[in-house]
C-alpha cells in the first residue's frame, strides 16, 4: 500500500513514517519543513528508507509532487498552536481548513481512502467549562456523573470559544464527514486530546506534555496560565497512536466519515502540576515557574476523552501511563542532547 503522510516530518508524521515504514508499507512524507527541527527529522527519515516530498497542503499544485499513485493519506499536516491563530486567522484557516478540502478533493478524484488528524478544540471551551469540576490538590477533575467516562463524540460542537485553531479544524472535521457520505469516500476521523513522545519538538505554546522534560533538561522557565497549573488533560503516548493507526488502516474499508474521540481516557490523566512534581522528583530538581492567573481564552479547564468507542471498535486501549511517556521522552531528550541543542540553543 502506498501511503502519503502529510506533515510527515512533524510530531505524528515522522513516528507513523517510521512506524509504516517498519511494517512494510510505501510511505512518502510530504512537509514544507517550516517548524524548527523538521528538518532533522526529514533526514532520519529519508536514512531510513522513507520517500520525502517537499510540498505544502494549501498548495494543490505541491501534490503533483508525488509521482505514484496513492492508497490511503494520513493528513497530520496542521498549524497547531491554539494561540497563533488569534495572531493570523487566515493562516489557521489556509492550514488546517482549506488545506483539507484539496486533500478531499484529490481523494475523491482518486479514490483514495484519509484518516484525519482533529482535535478535542472542536468542542467549545465555554461548553467544556460549564461542566461542573471538583478542585482537589493538584488537579481538578470533572464532578458530574454524566462525564464519569470523558468527553464522547455525542458532546455539542457548538459554542464561542473554539480558539481560531479549533474553529479551523472543527471545519475540516466536518468537510471530512460530508464528503465520506456525499462522494463514498473511506475517511475515519480522530479527535485527539492531549499527545506526547518521542520526536515532538515541542514549544510553550504547543505540545506541553513534550515540553515539560525539555524544559527541565535546558532549565527553560515553565508557565501555568489560570487554574494553577491544575488544568487536566488525558495523555496519549506515540506509540499507543501508531498501533491504533494500523488497526484502523486494516478496517478503514468500513468506514465513511466516522467520528472517534481519542486520548489516553480517564485513567491515563495528569495536570501540569503533577507533570512538574514527576520530574522534580525524578532529576532532584526543577525550573523556574512562572504563574498568570488568567486562563488563555478558549482553553478548557478539564478535558477527559470518553475512549469507550474507539477501543470497542478497534479493539484497542492505550498501554503506556502518561508516567512511562515521560520517561520515554525525558530518556530520548538525555540521550539526543547534541541533536537538540540545534532546535533548542
Amino acid at each position: 500500500m502506498n501511503v502519503l503522510i502529510t506533515g510527515g516530518c512533524g510530531f505524528i508524521g515522522f513516528n507513523l513514517s517510521m512506524f509504516l515504514k517498519k511494517k512494510g508499507f510505501n510511505v512518502i512524507a510530504m512537509d514544507n519543513l517550516v517548524r524548527r527541527g523538521t528538518e532533522i527529522s526529514r533526514a532520519v527519515l529519508e536514512a531510513n528508507g522513507v520517500e520525502f516530498v517537499h510540498g505544502d497542503v494549501r498548495n494543490n499544485e505541491d501534490f503533483s509532487n508525488v509521482d505514484r499513485k496513492i492508497d490511503l493519506i494520513l493528513n497530520t499536516a496542521a498549524e497547531p498552536s491554539a494561540i497563533e491563530g488569534y495572531k493570523n486567522p487566515y493562516f489557521d484557516f489556509t492550514n488546517n481548513s482549506l488545506s483539507v478540502i484539496n486533500i478531499l478533493e484529490l481523494a475523491r478524484k482518486n479514490k483514495i481512502k484519509i484518516i484525519q488528524w482533529s482535535t478535542n478544540k472542536v468542542y467549545s471551551g465555554d461548553k467544556i467549562n460549564a461542566i461542573k469540576t471538583k478542585e482537589l490538590g493538584t488537579r481538578f477533575e470533572y464532578d458530574d456523573e454524566l462525564y464519569k467516562n470523558g468527553i464522547d463524540e455525542s458532546f455539542p460542537i457548538d459554542g464561542n470559544d473554539h480558539s481560531i485553531y479549533g474553529l479551523t479544524k472543527l471545519t475540516a472535521d466536518l468537510f471530512c464527514q460530508e464528503y465520506a457520505n456525499a462522494f463514498n469516500i473511506n475517511i475515519i476521523v480522530n479527535r485527539f486530546s492531549c499527545l506526547g513522545g518521542e520526536w515532538q519538538w515541542g514549544l510553550p505554546k504547543q505540545g506541553w506534555f513534550s515540553w515539560w522534560p525539555i524544559a527541565f533538561a535546558y532549565k527553560f522557565p515553565i508557565t501555568y496560565i489560570g487554574w494553577k497549573g491544575k488544568q487536566l488533560r488525558d495523555v496519549l503516548y506515540i506509540k499507543d497512536i501508531c498501533e491504533l493507526i494500523m488497526k484502523q488502516i486494516d478496517n478503514i474499508d468500513d468506514f465513511k466519515g466516522e467520528v472517534f474521540n481519542v486520548g489516553g481516557g480517564v485513567k491515563n490523566t495528569m495536570s501540569l502540576i503533577e507533570a512538574t512534581n514527576y520530574l522534580e522528583k525524578k532529576l532532584g530538581s526543577k525550573p523556574a515557574i512562572k504563574t498568570e492567573q488568567t486562563p488563555r481564552r478558549a482553553d478548557q479547564c478539564v478535558y477527559v476523552s470518553d475512549i469507550r468507542k474507539v477501543s470497542k471498535t478497534f479493539n484497542w486501549q492505550p498501554k503506556a501511563s502518561p508516567e512511562a511517556a515521560m520517561d520515554n521522552i525525558l530518556k530520548w531528550v538525555m540521550e539526543n542532547r547534541q541533536m537538540l541543542d540545534k532546535v533548542y540553543k
